[in-house]
């Protein structure tokens, strides 16, 4: 997955996620929406054809730490769902 910021202002963030579904990012944007401090958090895809997906967050505070934030509260859920699988 590669991802390209294309807008990195305080209380606005944007990048396209490239190299992976809509899904991810949406669990991401969820997560954000969360935040008491975030305005506005959208994914975007222009086409389905195209492989590019958009994140769009607006908030009130650091844009950018809050979408950090979700992204390691996500990685603690997936590490706690795992735990749970059973090994063989």
């Amino acid at each position: 997955m590669q991802v390209n910021i294309t807008e990195d202002e305080t209380k606005s963030f944007a990048a396209e996620f490239e190299g992976t579904d809509r899904g991810v990012v949406d669990l991401i944007r969820e997560k954000v929406a969360q935040s008491k401090d975030v305005e506005f958090a959208s994914v975007e895809k222009d086409h389905p054809e195209q492989t590019k997906v958009r994140l769009v967050v607006k908030s009130t505070k650091n844009a950018k730490a809050i979408i950090s934030k979700a992204i390691e509260e996500l990685q603690e859920e997936v590490k706690e769902l795992s735990a749970q699988i059973p090994k063989k």
